[in-house]
């Protein structure tokens, strides 16, 4: 079984297993969190994306946000929303736990929830903090922000990442729509599902992360999106802070880039 970060306690709540912050723990267990989908009922907000999250008000713990966990892939139309034990869920909460005691901009964990599905298989779900009137980076672009303001949020997310790989995480899907803008100019690394955290990251690895947040950024703007070629250029230079490298370097790597983006375009469904 996998350790609960320090700060969080387990719970049994009609029928589900929880792991919950200590100082909202009867918040959300009065609140329902038992059962995350009847809450679903009562959301405040609602979003687009995988687990179909919302935002729900709970007195004595503000604003939470709960998403639920599915697989991706050619996985989720087997197995859909089951998983077998809690790995997979305290992972996260454990990743975002660690994050945040590193110093990385990540959303505030405020528990997981699983629920028996029968044959050892479980459902999960994510419970955070919500930031209101924050949007992720994909979204507020497309609004078109002033240039001033969109400069500091593409360095801002940038600062980010690489806040994020210093401290050894490697996301699996770094890209526009996990990165979070919140008031007053600071943008959060979110969707820690599945990240992996090393004593320090390679060179390599870092790449694998900035090109995979790269190629979907152009995707994007293959589509007609507004994403441009100097949004792409803010984040990965404020990434790289004083560490740009040089031009021979920067031939090298972008001849890798090309041959990558055109080797993923080339398995494209």
């Amino acid at each position: 079984m996998r350790p609960i970060p320090p700060g969080f306690s387990r719970r049994a709540l009609d029928g589900a297993d929880a792991v919950l912050r200590d100082d909202v723990a009867e918040a959300l267990a009065g609140a329902g969190v038992a059962d995350p989908e009847s809450l679903r009922k009562r959301a405040a907000t609602r979003f687009e994306g995988r687990g179909r999250p919302f935002g729900v008000d709970v007195r004595g713990a503000g604003r939470v946000f709960v998403r639920q966990y599915l697989h991706g892939g050619a996985l989720r139309k087997v197995t859909g929303d089951l998983y077998r034990g809690e790995g997979r869920f305290l992972g996260e909460l454990e990743a975002l736990v660690a994050a945040a005691a590193a110093k990385v901009p990540v959303a505030e964990a405020l528990g997981v929830v699983s629920r028996r599905a029968g044959l050892g298989m479980r459902r999960g779900w994510l419970l955070a903090r919500e930031v209101e009137s924050s949007a992720d980076l994909l979204t507020l672009l497309g609004r078109d922000p002033p240039p001033t303001s969109r400069r500091a949020i593409l360095e801002a997310a940038g600062r980010a990442m690489r806040s994020l790989h210093d401290a050894g995480f490697e996301h699996p899907d770094l890209h526009l729509k996990n990165l979070l803008a919140v008031p007053g100019g600071e943008v959060l690394v979110i969707d820690l599902d599945g990240v992996r955290r090393h004593d320090s990251l390679s060179r390599e690895q870092r790449l694998a992360g900035l090109w995979r947040f790269d190629r979907y950024a152009a995707k994007q703007a293959a589509a007609g999106l507004c994403v441009s070629r100097t949004d792409r250029m803010r984040v990965l230079r404020a990434y790289a802070g004083r560490d740009w490298p040089g031009r021979a370097e920067l031939r090298d790597l972008a001849r890798r880039l090309a041959r990558h983006v055109a080797r993923h375009e080339s398995v494209r469904p």
